[in-house]
């Protein structure tokens, strides 16, 4: 590694840098991967990180990512088997952080862990939503064998052994050569079989921290708009296979609400996949997010999810098993899915860099949702500790703490300036981690 000096585009000024290459060796993708890392000495401002990139693709390096010294730091915690390769390549002096409370994973393989199960559990609660609402690409079959592909690499290198009789790697492989990209008939299949090798590896990996406890139906009459009245009509499509359902977000905590979301606790998720696929479900002119899980399954979401819902779902129908996970486990938690989307979102704009701005339409309505991800990393990490912020509450604090304005991010993506939406709520979500840091004492820098 060398350091680098400016050709064709300019730098921003006093910015010293160095690109560490990582060259991974061929997955089911059957190609070696490069990874171009612009190590930068100091922390960037928005226009600064477009500026990089830019030089970056200017350069050729291929698939160039800014790393900025704090998100070396986060990712001590965060992504261990990543700060172990790249801490040391840094223009500048990174520290390394600690929790503060002790109870949480220490060491380097428990650590490991803590990252693959939030990686994998991001990647896999949003499956019944791509199977239900067609929110579903060969981009996103593709990234969803991606993880587990590393999932299977890991069980390999021993920090998930449990994971090694999925043979996920073979099982990867299988999908990938029988994927028919654009045939909607396929994909429902490659989709049910990834979702079957997510759920077995999310159960093999769980915590099983965290009470048991049961939530029954409650009464609905405090919304008097109907607008959970959607029970009915499920429990006749669905039957006697319908045994709960939760529904959460704010169509529960406020009077304004865009979507509904629902968990669907069935019998058999998989018929109920097939049966739902594609129907994108409305009730009042609101689309209604459901999940779908068995009991086993839903237990097992809720021991790798950031937040109790007993504390803020509502049982509608029937009854379910429900878990409440100690405060500080929490809040790693939802620091671990921040630290994760800002990587995300940094690797979205890179893609967005070097394709000169040609969104698609789908990559552009991935892009809406990743813009509000300063937002969801708010809103989850103040509901770990009890704080159930609105959505415009949580966008003031957004506003007042770090300047970050989410509807004015979602503007620009829709007006065309994917580029500089995504710059602006990355760096938000690394700056919003650290104002939630400094008022809830999550972590600290480990002394020299």
């Amino acid at each position: 590694m060398t350091k680098i000096k400016s050709q064709g585009i300019s730098l921003p000024d006093n910015l010293d840098l160095k690109v560490h290459s990582v060259v991974r060796p061929p997955t089911w993708r059957q190609e070696p991967y490069t990874l171009s890392y612009i190590m930068v000495g100091r922390e960037v401002n928005p226009a600064e990180l477009l500026k990089v990139l830019r030089w970056g693709v200017a350069e050729n390096l291929p698939n160039p990512r800014v790393i900025t010294p704090i998100l070396i730091s986060w990712s001590s915690l965060f992504h261990p088997r990543f700060y172990k390769s790249v801490h040391k390549n840094c223009p500048t002096q990174v520290h390394a952080i600690e929790w503060i409370d002790k109870s949480l994973p220490l060491d380097f393989h428990q650590l490991s862990r803590l990252w693959l199960q939030s990686v994998l559990f991001l990647s896999g609660v949003t499956l019944s939503a791509a199977i239900i609402q067609q929110r579903f690409s060969s981009g996103t079959i593709g990234s969803k064998l991606d993880r587990l592909w590393d999932a299977g690499k890991l069980s390999q290198a021993c920090v998930a052994p449990e994971l090694v009789s999925l043979n996920l790697c073979d099982q990867v492989s299988t999908i990938a050569a029988n994927h028919v990209a654009n045939c909607e008939q396929d994909a429902l299949v490659q989709l049910l079989k990834i979702r079957e090798l997510f759920m077995g590896a999310l159960a093999l990996i769980a915590p099983t921290n965290g009470t048991v406890a049961i939530m029954r139906k409650s009464t609905t009459e405090r919304y008097p708009d109907g607008r959970f009245n959607f029970v009915d009509s499920l429990h006749s499509q669905l039957g006697d296979s319908l045994q709960a359902i939760v529904v959460y977000g704010s169509s529960v905590s406020g009077s304004q609400f865009a979507d509904i979301d629902a968990v669907l606790i069935v019998e058999d998720p998989v018929a109920v996949l097939k049966q739902l696929a594609g129907a994108t479900p409305l009730w009042l002119g609101k689309e209604l997010n459901l999940g779908i899980y068995s009991p086993a399954e839903f237990l097992i979401m809720q021991r790798l999810s950031g937040d109790n819902l007993p504390e803020y779902g509502l049982c509608i129908w029937g009854e379910v098993e429900v878990i409440s996970k100690p405060v500080a486990h929490l809040l790693a938690r939802n620091f671990s899915f921040g630290v994760i989307r800002q990587r995300q979102q940094l690797g979205m704009l890179a893609r967005e860099i070097a394709t000169n701005g040609t969104t698609t339409d789908d990559r552009k309505n991935l892009y809406e949702y990743f813009v509000k991800i300063p937002a969801n990393v708010t809103k989850g990490t103040f509901g770990a500790v009890g704080r159930r912020l609105p959505k415009e509450q949580v966008h003031d604090w957004l506003r007042s703490s770090i300047g970050f304005d989410t509807p004015s991010s979602q503007n620009q993506v829709s007006s065309g300036d994917t580029a500089g939406a995504l710059a602006i709520s990355s760096l938000a979500t690394g700056w919003a981690l650290t104002m939630l840091n400094t008022k809830l004492n999550v972590v600290r820098r480990v002394s020299d």
